[in-house]
């Protein structure tokens, strides 16, 4: 006795070779619209660090310091973070994308060293060591995210970099901001 299924339904090998066109349409259109190619990289945003750092000093009431940061590194981000916990003050920072692809956060603060590591999610009784450049004494701290943190106390500021740029990368930018004078 014939069932009155579709023939389609009748067994496995049919549903089978049914699948198997539109499996290979769905690769076909997956492979012309790029879903499987290797594009490069989206371009890196950039911001006018200097301007943003400028207008910021012009705000805060703290000594601002612009550092002259490698040509190849591309200001891509940056903020000025108003907190309001415990008393208040300001962050300011800019990152920057390395000319390896890295991160390097560098912000400036009135606020205490604990509460400038804690901003940026570090511990700061989770001492990892100093770095001395140029004379100055950096202490590191473990961010939350297992990323570094420096950080400077220059008595009227409080200097922090974080990210996932290297040691020698820390390091350029420390030298850096050493360098140049506050802004007036």
């Amino acid at each position: 006795m014939a069932s009155n299924k579709p023939r389609i339904l009748q067994n496995q090998r049919d549903m089978l070779l049914t699948m198997i066109p539109l499996v290979l349409l769905i690769a076909l259109v997956a492979g012309i619209s790029g879903l499987w190619s290797n594009p490069d990289p989206a371009p890196v945003g950039s911001i006018d660090e200097t301007l943003a750092l400028e207008y910021d000093a012009t705000i805060v009431d703290f000594p601002i310091r612009i550092p002259d940061a490698p040509s190849e590194w591309q200001p891509n981000s940056g903020q000025r973070v108003e907190l309001e916990e415990d008393g208040g003050g300001i962050v300011t920072w800019i990152g920057y994308v390395t000319d390896d692809n890295l991160y390097l956060r560098y912000s400036q603060s009135g606020i205490s060293a604990q509460r400038l590591v804690e901003y940026h999610y570090g511990d700061i009784n989770n001492v990892l060591g100093t770095e001395t450049v140029d004379g100055t004494t950096w202490t590191l701290y473990r961010a939350g995210n297992g990323e570094p943190i420096w950080l400077v106390d220059l008595d009227d500021v409080r200097i922090a970099m974080t990210g996932s740029a290297t040691e020698a990368q820390f390091t350029t930018m420390a030298e850096r901001i050493m360098a140049v004078e506050p802004l007036d």
